[in-house]
């Protein structure tokens, strides 16, 4: 029969195997911070490696009203815009009456002189207004020679003078009225450039049918120049002009800046013009340029 245990081995028994299993429990803790630190550490490289190659932001300049700034080239004496190659003259031609189109004597690219006329209506009405006027003067002259046989009152005879002048002015009116309305005339020297309408179609009052250019000589318009940069242009100021599609730069001057504004996106942008120092071979209308104001005083 085995010798029962004392109090005391008992107690000493227990405490070593509180000691044993702590120990244990202790070297699974420093096994788990071991694996957290290893952990952060590579947590730590990965954001380390990635922070060291640093994507490049872009960067927008803003005026102080809070819209981007057109100066472009960093120059504090300069303003900067897109532009476009428009003629020095063009005209958008139409009608002033409705009527039918009998003749359309150009197409595109025809080169006309001032007065040619382009494009011809049917004066049927018209001329039914001429006759009209004409038969008013002759009533108002056989009047007139019927109270020079009556030798009647001086007064009768002056208001059917006066009678006699109004019905003149009226055949002349309609005449004017009618060369007017119906034929369309080239206003100056130019290239064809589009044509809208077609013999037997109806035109009305404002309808563009002729679009008519000088292209003998270009300006230059800006397109996006903001209503900051515009308070500091004057007319005169030069200005250089990048043309993209001849890769090449030319001088010139400030000649107009517009009254009135428009609208870009949202902004409000003012148009300004400028007239090159040469005409370049090979512009043509509607390329694009930049162009770069000198605004120094």
């Amino acid at each position: 029969m085995p010798a029962a245990s004392s109090p005391c081995a008992m107690v000493s028994s227990w405490k070593i195997t509180e000691v044993h299993q702590s120990s244990l429990r202790n070297s699974r803790m420093k096994k788990v911070y071991l694996m957290i630190t290893v952990l952060i550490a590579l947590a730590l490289s990965a954001c380390s490696s990635v922070a060291s190659t640093p994507i490049a932001i872009p960067t927008i300049s803003l005026d102080n009203n809070g819209s981007p700034s057109n100066n472009q080239s960093g120059n504090p004496e300069a303003v900067s815009a897109s532009a476009v190659i428009v003629p020095v003259n063009d005209v958008q031609l139409s009608f002033t009456a409705v009527g039918l189109v009998t003749a359309v004597n150009v197409k595109v690219g025809d080169k006309v002189t001032a007065g040619e006329t382009l494009v011809t209506l049917d004066t049927t009405i018209l001329e039914a207004k001429v006759r009209e006027a004409e038969a008013e003067v002759l009533a108002a002259d056989a009047q007139i020679r019927y109270l020079n046989r009556l030798a009647t009152d001086p007064l009768h005879y002056e208001s059917a003078a006066a009678d006699l002048a109004r019905a003149q002015a009226l055949v002349e009116s309609a005449k004017a009225t009618l060369l007017a309305q119906s034929t369309l005339s080239a206003p100056f020297d130019g290239t064809i450039i589009s044509v809208d309408i077609a013999p037997a179609e109806t035109v009305v009052p404002g309808q563009v049918v002729i679009v008519l250019g000088d292209l003998s000589r270009y300006q230059i318009e800006t397109t996006d120049l903001s209503e900051r940069d515009v308070t500091r242009v004057r007319v005169g100021q030069p200005a250089n002009v990048f043309i993209e599609a001849l890769n090449e730069e030319f001088s010139g001057a400030v000649t107009d800046i517009d009254r009135v504004s428009s609208t870009l996106g949202g902004d409000v942008v003012f148009k300004v013009t400028i007239e090159l120092d040469q005409q370049p071979q090979g512009l043509l209308w509607g390329m694009s340029a930049d162009v770069q104001i000198e605004t120094a005083e």
